[in-house]
């Protein structure tokens, strides 16, 4: 088995990272650890972290974008495979973990992410959002040239981390930027639906436009380079990059 490193990015999460970290101690899949990387929280999240035996790791607000937020919490973890998931993603069974594992047995995924389900606080609009995304679907799917991913709820391979870290300047969709950058190298992402968490944020529409006006920039970018420029490496080379198995 592979192991894992579940590094949660946190701010004044105590409302629900407390059943997210019960859902994590609670998977079949046991070769794992937990790190949470925190912003300044000034409610209970700390202790909650602490009762769970999380790794604590402190990041000054001033100095935090999620690329480099998630960048510190890997550099003070372990695994072989790195999961990246919201304070407030809480994995829907026992399995998901397992299930985000099992997207690494073909070659040449750097990435697996899972399927998010709306909690009951979605608005209609950030519903839309997801449902436009793709994160909502049931059904498995391979990305070669679809620059897709997820941060609130996803994994990556240690050894393409390495060579390509997630953007520390991206003020947000770091995750879709990174997903772009390994496939131009002829990597493939893998969308694992069995590997559902409960998350949607919840938030009135003002906040959510401000959240988008901090992501779509890049995504957009992303999108448009993925269809201006060559087709990714494919086949061979792809296999060559990607021979790690999750057993």
């Amino acid at each position: 088995m592979a192991r894992v490193s579940v590094v949660i990015r946190a701010k004044n999460e105590s409302r629900y990272i407390g059943e997210t970290m019960a859902a994590i101690r609670g998977q079949q899949y046991r070769d794992y650890e937990i790190v949470v990387v925190d912003s300044g929280s000034v409610d209970r999240t700390l202790e909650i972290a602490d009762q769970y035996g999380a790794r604590v790791v402190s990041i000054d607000p001033r100095e935090f974008t999620y690329g480099r937020a998630l960048n510190l919490g890997i550099n003070h973890s372990q695994g072989d495979l790195l999961v990246s998931l919201s304070a407030h993603a809480t994995p829907e069974g026992d399995r998901w973990l397992g299930s985000l594992v099992s997207g690494f047995s073909r070659h040449g995924v750097a990435g697996v992410y899972g399927r998010h389900i709306p909690r009951e606080n979605v608005s209609f609009f950030e519903l839309l959002g997801m449902k436009l995304s793709g994160i909502t679907d049931s059904e498995p799917k391979i990305h070669q040239g679809n620059p897709r991913f997820s941060n609130a709820n996803g994994a990556i391979r240690r050894d393409v981390w390495e060579m390509v870290p997630f953007n520390e300047e991206l003020p947000g969709a770091e995750d879709i930027y990174w997903a772009r950058q390994v496939q131009r190298l002829g990597y493939l992402i893998a969308f694992e639906p069995r590997a559902a968490v409960y998350h949607s944020h919840g938030e009135p529409l003002p906040r959510l436009i401000r959240r988008q006006l901090h992501d779509q920039p890049v995504i957009l970018r992303s999108w448009l380079v993925s269809l201006m420029s060559e087709h990714p490496v494919k086949g061979k080379a792809a296999v060559r990059r990607g021979q790690f198995i999750a057993k």
